[in-house]
């Protein structure tokens, strides 16, 4: 996938470089940031000339810190060399040194040194977008995932549209009563194909790769440790299952001056989170322990890119629910080990058991 905005930072200043990105790709900017965009394996400074080649806008995140970057300098050197359109974002009232003043010293700065950052961050896309060529913007907003997503984050719920109600007539009701059998039918071959558990080989004890031992039963149902959960086969073909677990539940603790969080869930993961801007107590963009830019918002919902949640609390004691974990795994011709991950980038891997203990 091509990109189409190049976010050149110095490393003390990642935080900003992710809201910058979270901004962008919230309203269909393509961005390319490292370290998220580099692919394994390859040069690191490859990757950086090939991502500048690719981008028309470099978004240079400005401070103190990038007078003292040698990288953000090449970086700068090279969008100027293949024609990139440079917005400086300054976060510091500083100038630039010399060598970077001679590419930027002639193109408009954006200046983000007053709070609140959200509002420089709304203006900084509007201005990307318009400089952007309007035959190559995508066509819908394109939501990608944070740099890294949280470990573990309720699903959004959509409300259809209500319509008044119709009468329906003699000849409708019968096409109605036809669909719904068929609809019946259906529904009932896939519940068997999804729910056949009797002598699906994925039955049995299985020892985690966090060396919890899971145990899957007939019925569909599944335990690790305390944590209850519910599997389905989803391909029979390439014997592609999905487990469901319980939604993560962060207990945070906001610090004093509400400047960061701190806590854990109900599966022993730990996680904490600096304040990158908002208001009254939890409400605010916030930079998670990974890299994530989660948002916060006053009406009880937070979003960590397309993963979206809800809050609830005060004072200083927080919970923070997200989406059931779900994991897509596959089982080995030779039935004894499972391989996959789940929505957050997290990989699961099993070995057959011959018993759980029992």
């Amino acid at each position: 996938m091509g990109f189409d905005v190049f976010i050149s930072y110095p490393s003390p200043d990642k935080t900003v470089a992710d809201a910058v990105c979270a901004r962008l790709e919230q309203r269909g900017v393509r961005c390319w940031i490292a370290p998220r965009d580099v692919p394994p394996g390859f040069s690191y400074g490859e990757s950086i000339i090939e991502a500048i080649e690719q981008c028309r806008v470099m978004v240079l995140v400005f401070s103190a810190n990038t007078n003292a970057s040698t990288h953000v300098a090449k970086e700068v050197e090279r969008a100027v060399s293949h024609g990139l359109t440079i917005i400086p974002f300054r976060i510091q009232d500083v100038k630039p040194t010399k060598s970077l003043d001679y590419f930027i010293s002639s193109v408009h700065w954006l200046d983000a040194i007053t709070p609140p950052m959200e509002t420089h961050l709304d203006y900084l896309a509007e201005t990307v977008i318009r400089i952007l060529p309007q035959s190559n913007a995508p066509a819908e907003p394109v939501v990608s995932a944070p740099p890294s997503a949280p470990r573990v984050a309720s699903p959004a719920v959509a409300v259809a549209p209500v319509l008044p109600p119709t009468k329906p007539s003699g000849s409708s009701l019968k096409w109605i009563a036809l669909l719904a059998l068929a609809a019946l039918l259906g529904g009932g071959a896939w519940w068997m194909l999804g729910n056949k558990t009797s002598d699906d080989p994925i039955v049995g004890c299985w020892k985690w790769s966090n060396n919890v031992t899971v145990d899957i039963r007939k019925d569909g149902s599944m335990t690790a440790v305390t944590f209850p959960g519910r599997w389905r086969l989803v391909d029979s073909v390439k014997s592609v299952y999905n487990f469901t677990w319980p939604e993560p539940v962060d207990n945070a603790v906001l610090s004093n001056g509400g400047r960061t969080l701190s806590g854990a869930n109900q599966y022993g993961f730990t996680m904490s989170a600096t304040r990158i801007s908002g208001g009254s107590g939890i409400v605010g963009n916030w930079h998670w322990f990974n890299g994530a830019i989660v948002n916060i918002r006053p009406d009880g919902s937070l979003n960590a890119g397309p993963l979206i949640g809800r809050w609830s609390g005060g004072g200083q004691n927080y919970q923070l629910i997200w989406p059931k974990p779900v994991d897509t795994v596959t089982l080995a011709a030779d039935r004894q080990s499972l391989q996959g991950g789940n929505q957050y980038g997290v990989p699961v891997a099993g070995s057959r058991l011959a018993n759980c203990g029992r």
